[in-house]
């Protein structure tokens, strides 16, 4: 009676666990980071391990915002939601056509930098949950441009302008030695978190050939650069005319003023030794001539300059 009894019980327990469903357990897998180009689509990317839909099968994807929760789609078999969040409207697709083999991947459409963070796909079915973490950083590259502004002191004065980089990138000149200029860089950031870049830099005589303005976005691993060719002709030179003038017109500051410390001189001579008018006045004739010849000289290298 005991072992029929023991076998009875056995038999019930039997049937009580073949009437208790057996949970779904699974995992989510993702991918650690993912990168989107700004204006284009990226897909974050959420695979159930199973590789198949489990039952009422709910999908909800966030954005973990500091210390907040962002809802950015949301999806529930059993209540037939299924819809983007407030602020990703228009902008997600939930890629239902991998549903059967296990895929919940989202699509975000037309990316901007304002969209990095971190995502979290968390997928739910009766019995249990799971979810993994995506990290979506952005990234964007623009053509590069350089205008001559003109001379500056003895060298030549560029700019180097472009606009629509993400993250804030590296600004560098080379000339076509290899070696780096030391230019001022100003980077400014639009409404839409987009780095605008201007670097001015100034070229000397030794410094000709191939001038480049190189830009590097390093999420990408990828630059931008434009290159100018500058020639010795375009930077300004010093006429040796222009030398001379000055030597000339400091010599004869330097004549005038001897002259006029004479004149000085010989009135005060006047006075005490009273010398005879004639003797003044030619005195003073001649150092009048002298300072019309040094006119003159200074009238004729002036023409000569211009």
């Amino acid at each position: 009676m005991e072992l029929r009894e023991q076998l009875s019980i056995c038999l019930f327990c039997a049937i009580l666990l073949a009437a208790i469903p057996i949970s779904e357990n699974f995992e989510v897998i993702s991918s650690p980071t993912v990168t989107g180009i700004v204006g284009q689509d990226v897909v974050l990317p959420c695979q159930i391990s199973t590789g198949t839909q489990p039952d009422n099968m709910e999908v909800q994807w966030k954005k973990i915002i500091q210390a907040a929760i962002e809802t950015v789609y949301e999806y529930k078999a059993r209540t037939g939601q299924d819809g983007p969040g407030e602020k990703y409207q228009g902008r997600t697709v939930l890629l239902k056509d991998g549903f059967t083999s296990g895929n919940v991947s989202l699509k975000l459409k037309n990316v901007r930098p304002a969209d990095e963070g971190t995502y979290s796909c968390i997928v739910k079915s009766n019995e249990w949950s799971a979810d993994a973490a995506t990290e979506l950083k952005i990234a964007a590259v623009a053509s590069v441009s350089i205008d001559v502004l003109g001379p500056q002191g003895q060298g030549i004065d560029l700019a180097c302008r472009s606009t629509g980089w993400f993250p804030k990138p590296e600004v560098r000149w080379v000339i076509n030695n290899g070696s780096d200029l030391q230019p001022v860089t100003k980077m400014e950031q639009d409404h839409e978190l987009l780095f605008s870049i201007l670097s001015n830099v100034t070229i000397l005589g030794q410094e000709t050939g191939e001038i480049s303005c190189v830009i590097q976005n390093n999420l990408l691993k990828t630059e931008k650069k434009s290159v100018i060719l500058l020639s010795g002709d375009i930077f300004p030179h010093v006429s040796p005319w222009l030398a001379a003038f000055w030597v000339l017109f400091t010599l004869n500051l330097l004549v005038i003023g001897a002259c006029a410390f004479w004149i000085y001189t010989v009135k005060q001579k006047e006075s005490t030794k009273k010398k005879s008018e004639e003797e003044a006045l030619f005195i003073q004739g001649n150092v009048f001539l002298f300072l019309k010849l040094s006119l003159i000289c200074l009238y004729l290298v002036l023409t000569s300059l211009l």
